[in-house]
């Protein structure tokens, strides 16, 4: 009895260690990850009065596994982002007859919450496309709940987190991604990202000029700059995006580790006393 109170208590003692040295490996884990990466400053622009709701976008992505039941979802019923659907369709009914659609996936973040707070810097910037390492991700999920935008989610059977990566893979070799490329209308646009905002604040400028006074450039600053921006005739919320997104601190997931250790400390106190009361009668 003796024995399994200390691998107990031993147990305990490593986990609330290890929430008082997190704060102090930060730094560490950060340089590793690297913020910065490599690449191109690119960006895509995506202009929501051009989109016609087609689902190209949403078939074309490679990830997607559930496009193969149908090309063209239901408008009322849009596939949600999960770890196997990394790109959709945001769907919104205007006056009860008319629909407006904006491509919705991952923001690529220039200040990225669900890299600031990956414990494992599985997490980081590659340009502008923030990456999930498969390999060093363990699955805590501190960045599913880290995201404003509720994107990155969980593979229970891999047991890894997913997301859109901007389809690095061609990117990287001077490609397009794969939803752009599909797109038949010219509502996604991808280049450098100057390039794509100067023609984005064109864009709204004119539809203010032309009867859409609320128009409105989403992504140029907000969470220190999207690598996807909008071009809205809507306020923000309209289309299902924040008008304020916050950033989660670097130090967020040591909070949450150490409140889980303090939790697991409270949680050990009454075995404690069990094992001496026990190991006392056996005596």
């Amino acid at each position: 009895m003796q024995i399994g109170r200390r691998g107990f208590l031993k147990g305990s003692g490593a986990a609330a260690a290890m929430a008082v040295l997190a704060p102090s490996l930060l730094p560490e884990r950060a340089e590793a990850a690297g913020r910065s990466g490599s690449g191109p400053d690119v960006a895509i622009k995506v202009d929501v009065t051009k989109c016609i709701g087609c689902w190209w976008c949403y078939a074309a992505c490679k990830h997607n596994r559930t496009h193969a039941e149908t090309a063209r979802p239901d408008w009322e019923g849009p596939p949600e982002i999960g770890p196997h659907t990394w790109t959709t369709l945001f769907t919104a009914l205007r006056d009860g007859d008319e629909w407006d659609w904006r491509r919705h996936a991952c923001m690529h973040c220039a200040n990225a919450s669900c890299e600031n707070v990956c414990p494992t810097g599985a997490i980081s910037h590659q340009g502008t496309a923030v990456v999930i390492d498969q390999e060093w991700c363990i699955g805590c999920g501190y960045c599913v709940h880290a995201c404003p935008y509720d994107i990155p989610h969980k593979d229970e059977h891999l047991g890894t987190t997913r997301k859109c990566d901007m389809c690095i893979d061609r990117t990287r070799n001077g490609e397009i991604p794969f939803c752009v490329d599909a797109c038949p209308t010219g509502a996604l646009e991808f280049g450098e990202r100057n390039e794509m905002l100067s023609l984005a604040r064109e864009r709204v400028e004119l539809l203010k000029s032309t009867g859409h006074p609320r128009a409105f450039l989403y992504g140029e600053h907000e969470l220190g700059g999207l690598g996807v921006f909008s071009v809205l005739d809507e306020p923000p919320p309209d289309y299902g995006l924040p008008e304020d997104p916050k950033e989660a601190t670097a130090s967020a997931w040591a909070k949450w580790l150490s409140g889980a250790a303090t939790a697991g400390l409270i949680a050990a106190v009454p075995f404690w006393f069990l094992f001496k009361r026990a190991s006392k009668h056996s005596e």
